[in-house]
């Protein structure tokens, strides 16, 4: 089918931002982020053409899941892409964004239609990630399976920074903090003393690990051990005041990673938790020992934050979509639990990242939330004065959780201790 069109359908833009686009072809490409764009095939209608800053020129190819491809020239935080559709004002494309760190992996960013109403620049926008490639690939739009792009522009600023990388390799978000506890998932994770799976682990062929139980409480404790015996109080008012439940070395201010593959489910609305800041959650001591807030990544691919003010007093912050059903691939999950202060007050900062490509590098949040001591709350029961003070003080067992997932493959597990 012909893409001979007449050129009287342009738009031009007029908004002084957008215009820096119709210079030379060098300042335009500057204006575009990309250093340099491929394409699956064009028909004539090269994909250089999307960078040169001129509405009436155009990349084309047919068929459906052509793809566009630009380079940032380096890793850089990418939240959006702008788009300007040929032919934009009279039909919908539909389209998947996805970002690559190295050009190999791949992480969705949106899937979307355009407006059909503009030949103009339409803004996509999503959580910033690190990337230094970007690919639009196009599924036809609603006359035909063509894909042509007028021009296109990366929304990217400086690279987020991170702390490095731990032995695995994969990114640590946070710096360790100096002489701090740290863990990682041994080679041999069966003789590791500081790990209690509490269920049989096998090995896989591949070096990860294999849980199959519906029930699993993986517990990882300091290099001080866990004993009951030593806490002389679950006070909530003295543990807040001293900061720790057992010593001083216990699990606060941490960065959980876990990557796991959910083989097989018995409900897929249940959930990962990786969680801190207790010691075992169970009837002893009226449950005062199970304090824990609790990073929650369902197999849905649902997230949200619990607050266990004791062993089982629970409130919830709402679900957000953080990623597509876990099931079947491996996705990074790392939560995080900090102490900050607000309005002059001891507050937790909370937040979970998923890598849902497991390429260990790109970590995009999808939880961001406060307890300044407002969040539910039944500390009373513990001897607090303040039903919904927030869990400031550290504990002795940081644990991987899962329920009703009866196959999980799991690898490069890791807590370590931040600095706030």
């Amino acid at each position: 089918m012909s893409q001979s069109h007449p050129t009287s359908w342009k738009h031009y833009i007029t908004t002084a931002s957008m215009l820096a686009l119709f210079g030379t072809s060098s300042q335009a490409l500057a204006a575009s982020g990309f250093t340099a764009v491929t394409a699956s095939g064009d028909d004539g209608n090269r994909p250089s053409a999307t960078i040169d800053g001129n509405l009436t020129t155009r990349w084309s190819s047919d068929g459906v899941g052509q793809w566009l491809q630009g380079d940032l020239g380096s890793v850089k935080s990418l939240s959006a892409v702008d788009i300007a559709w040929h032919r934009g004002n009279e039909r919908t494309n539909t389209f998947v964004l996805a970002t690559s760190t190295d050009g190999a992996t791949w992480s969705t960013a949106v899937s979307t239609k355009s407006s059909g109403t503009t030949a103009n620049f339409e803004r996509y926008s999503f959580s910033a990630r690190n990337a230094r490639y970007v690919r639009v690939t196009v599924n036809g739009n609603s006359v035909n399976t063509w894909a042509s792009i007028a021009e296109w522009a990366a929304i990217a600023g400086a690279a987020t920074p991170t702390a490095g990388a731990d032995r695995f390799g994969v990114t640590m978000l946070y710096p360790t903090k100096s002489g701090g506890e740290s863990w990682t998932l041994a080679d041999n994770a069966l003789a590791d003393s500081r790990f209690d799976p509490q269920n049989t682990i096998t090995r896989n062929s591949d070096g990860s690990w294999k849980m199959k139980d519906k029930q699993v409480r993986m517990s990882v404790f300091t290099s001080t051990g866990y004993d009951d015996r030593k806490i002389p109080t679950y006070d909530r008012d003295v543990l807040a005041s001293r900061g720790y439940m057992q010593a001083p070395n216990d699990w606060k201010n941490i960065e959980m990673t876990g990557f796991v593959k959910v083989n097989a489910v018995a409900d897929a609305k249940d959930n990962f938790a990786w969680y801190a800041r207790g010691g075992k959650h169970n009837d002893k001591y009226s449950g005062c020992e199970g304090s824990s807030y609790k990073g929650g990544l369902h197999y849905d691919g649902r997230a949200r934050w619990e607050k266990e003010t004791w062993h089982v007093s629970y409130d919830q912050t709402p679900y957000v979509t953080a990623t597509s059903s876990l099931k079947g691939r491996w996705v990074g999950f790392k939560a995080v639990m900090r102490n900050i202060t607000v309005s002059g007050q001891t507050a937790v900062k909370l937040e979970m990242y998923v890598n849902e490509n497991a390429d260990k590098v790109t970590w995009k949040k999808v939880y961001d939330y406060t307890d300044a001591g407002r969040w539910g709350g039944d500390a009373q029961h513990c001897g607090g004065a303040v039903p919904a003070a927030p869990i400031t003080w550290g504990g002795p067992i940081a644990v991987f959780r899962w329920d009703n997932a009866t196959d999980v493959d799991f690898k490069w597990l890791s807590v370590r201790e931040i600095q706030p």
